[in-house]
């Protein structure tokens, strides 16, 4: 039995770790999309109302990357706070 509750204390630490270090990982990733999110919210009416095409077509492929990045950066979130609550739970 002592074997077991050691592996599942080691289990519970490295659930917290790898939790950790995800939840910092998707903070990382919010920080380094928010430089492009600004001015990218501030250019937007104007080249929306544009005539170029390709204009509108590189704002919507840089909103579409946009939400891609926060997209992974929640769901790595969230991943990061499935581990903690798992760490949390009695084994």
């Amino acid at each position: 039995m002592d074997t077991f509750k050691e592996v599942s204390k080691s289990r519970k630490i490295l659930y917290r770790i790898i939790a950790t270090l995800l939840i910092l990982l998707s903070i990382a990733i919010g920080i380094y999309l928010i430089p492009d999110l600004i001015p990218l919210i501030k250019r937007t009416p104007y080249q929306l109302l544009d005539p170029k095409a390709v204009v509108r077509n590189e704002l919507t492929q840089d909103w579409f990357w946009q939400s891609v990045g926060w997209f992974i950066a929640y769901m790595i979130f969230r991943i990061g706070k499935s581990f903690y609550k798992d760490s949390k739970k009695p084994s």
